[in-house]
């Protein structure tokens, strides 16, 4: 259920970042991580505030052959700057050959240190690190450290 509240969530972002807003910028940035020991750099990386939600959702993704990942973050706003912090409202999710991988900030499986933002500019910066949990076999996990990402953000209702 929350997964699908959450793609449909960002579905909308995205589709309606895409269209006119008062922000005549196109979101971009970049999204770094380790993954399970592994390095990853997302190709496209792009942001959306949702001002009725009060959320931003971050949403980078890498097309390498026969795969893709994606990272997603959802993030309260307005996020406290430079201190580590946890919030019912904020994980990630990140997906990779199929499988869908989840870390929740409530459970203590998400760390987050949000390192700058920009609500005129509209840019987010932060760090994190996760222990992510198989969405469908709980006991399959995967370590994501070495967390960074800097993007622009869309604002939308």
């Amino acid at each position: 259920m929350i997964r699908t509240a959450v793609l449909s969530f960002l579905s909308l972002l995205l589709i309606t970042g895409c269209s006119k807003n008062n922000n005549n910028n196109t979101p971009s940035g970049s999204l770094s991580a380790t993954v399970g020991g592994t390095s990853y750099t997302g190709t496209t990386t792009l942001g959306a505030y949702s001002s009725s939600l009060r959320l931003i959702a971050i949403v980078s993704y890498s097309i390498q052959v026969r795969d893709t990942s994606a990272f997603q973050i959802i993030i309260p706003y307005a996020p406290p700057v430079n201190r580590a912090f946890v919030s019912d409202s904020m994980y990630l999710t990140y997906t990779a050959k199929g499988t869908e991988y989840d870390a929740f900030s409530a459970r203590g499986q998400l760390q987050m240190t949000i390192t700058s933002i920009d609500s005129i500019g509209h840019k987010i910066a932060g760090n994190f690190s996760a222990i992510a949990h198989d969405s469908t076999n709980f006991n399959d996990s995967l370590l994501i450290t070495n967390g960074k990402f800097s993007t622009s953000y869309t604002v939308n209702p």
